[in-house]
């Protein structure tokens, strides 16, 4: 059997006095396609963004490849591990200041530190890829829900995760 690509063993995770996850172990392969379903409130956030560094784990151990995640203390630390690792977020978390093209070249740029010109080229292509052409100039605001999202999406493609 491959080694997995994503490796979550008895993980819990709280929030004060409220356990939101409870002995979670999951392994995932590279390719497979998992979903995380459950009611409002269970958890399916609360595992993406463990898996992300996002939150830290109480107890219990996360992978993803080669990065010991539960073990990454510091900012600097995680930064490899989401170059690997990106997410949409269900709210979007657009910057709503900045343009749709800026919202996608902000993190390569600044995180990233990759050459702007090519960063807009290819940010220009990841709009176009989610069928905003045209909307680049336009602020969050200025865009439906679902375009939004596509932003969002693009922004997170930019990463090249």
């Amino acid at each position: 059997m491959t080694t997995p690509l994503i490796s979550l063993y008895d993980v819990h995770k709280s929030f004060g006095e409220t356990e939101v996850l409870k002995g979670i172990s999951l392994d995932v392969g590279q390719g497979d396609v998992v979903c995380i379903i459950g009611p409002s409130g269970s958890g399916k956030s609360t595992i993406l963004r463990c898996i992300n560094a996002l939150v830290p784990i109480n107890s219990g151990s996360i992978r993803v490849g080669e990065f010991q995640v539960h073990q990454l203390r510091t900012e600097r630390e995680k930064i490899p591990l989401r170059r690997m690792v990106s997410m949409v977020f269900q709210q979007y978390n657009l910057f709503p200041h900045r343009t749709a093209l800026e919202n996608v070249m902000m993190a390569p740029i600044h995180v990233l530190k990759q050459d702007p010109q090519e960063v807009k080229e290819r940010a220009y292509g990841l709009l176009a890829k989610v069928r905003l052409q045209g909307k680049e100039k336009n602020y969050p605001g200025e865009l439906s829900g679902g375009q939004q999202q596509r932003v969002a999406i693009a922004r997170s493609l930019a990463m090249k995760p």
